[in-house]
């Protein structure tokens, strides 16, 4: 299978850090049309434009050189690799990938079927709003929330859409009290 390598380096900034002790999150899901991650707080899944019948979560060991444009992923002897290539299709760099056992977050699932009515923003961490700019660049974007302690989608622009593969982006957030208990740890000082 081959994709576009931006489309791996997105999934990877929505995944979680190997502090996180649910080990599948710190992977990449595959599965015959998308690629998706989550972080726990963050998800995203994008179209991969391959057609495969790979499906499975899959840790990353390695660097992906900046110059690579499309990536292999395949079950080699050894064992399953990806191999970046660059615009000419000449390998660049590989990494190591371990597929992993788990039962994966679902996005379907995820969002509520109708948004509820909320007059205010949900409240967000700082490090969210960071993350459409380190996956996708400069970009265009707009919040669709689903209530104002429900999942929040990041609607993208089109340009992202097309050399991303149309990502569906969710976001969790804070719990409404966020200010409230910041102030309490203040007040206790």
């Amino acid at each position: 299978m081959l994709i576009p390598t931006d489309i791996l380096r997105a999934a990877l900034c929505c995944a979680a850090s190997e502090k996180e002790e649910r080990t599948y999150l710190q992977g990449v899901r595959i599965t015959p049309t998308h690629i998706q991650a989550c972080n726990g707080v963050a998800m995203v899944s994008m179209e991969h434009g391959d057609n495969t019948d790979i499906d499975g979560v899959f840790l990353l060991k390695g660097d992906i050189p900046d110059h690579a444009e499309g990536t292999y992923i395949n079950l080699l002897k050894d064992g399953w690799m990806a191999i970046h290539v660059d615009e000419f299709e000449k390998a660049v760099g590989s990494s190591t990938l371990t597929k992993i056992e788990c039962r994966y977050p679902d996005i379907e699932k995820l969002l509520p079927p109708e948004p509820e009515r909320c007059d205010e923003f949900p409240i967000f961490s700082s490090t969210l709003l960071d993350l459409p700019y380190r996956m996708f660049g400069s970009a265009a974007l707009k919040f669709k929330p689903f209530g104002k302690s429900a999942p929040c989608q990041v609607l993208l622009d089109p340009v992202i859409n097309k050399f991303f593969g149309n990502p569906v982006l969710v976001l969790m957030p804070l719990r409404e009290d966020a200010f409230e208990q910041i102030a309490g740890v203040i007040n206790e000082n």
